[in-house]
């Protein structure tokens, strides 16, 4: 049975070890459970890193992570909403 969570969403302003403050980024969040249940959270300059940095915390902690061969089927990536550009829905001659 499943015992842990990671979710990975971009984050604005990353503090992460590369970024200077106002980059966009990935904060990840990790839920567990080991005599109870515990959360961590991080942040990294890419999903790929995030994803790395949680699964590495979570193998630290003692959590088994092989109950699943590769990604989920579920997994969403969420991207920040884009502002409307310019013009849109104006046509153009």
């Amino acid at each position: 049975m499943k015992k842990h969570d990671i979710l990975i969403e971009p984050w604005r302003g990353n503090p992460g070890p590369r970024s200077q403050r106002g980059n966009e980024g990935f904060r990840w969040t990790v839920s567990y459970e080991k005599d109870g249940r515990f959360y961590a959270q991080g942040f990294a300059d890419s999903h790929a890193e995030a994803r790395a940095a949680a699964e590495a915390y979570l193998k630290e902690q003692g959590v088994d992570l092989n109950w699943q061969s590769g990604p989920s089927s579920s997994v969403k990536i969420l991207r920040p909403r884009s502002r409307p550009a310019a013009g849109r829905g104006s046509r153009q001659a």
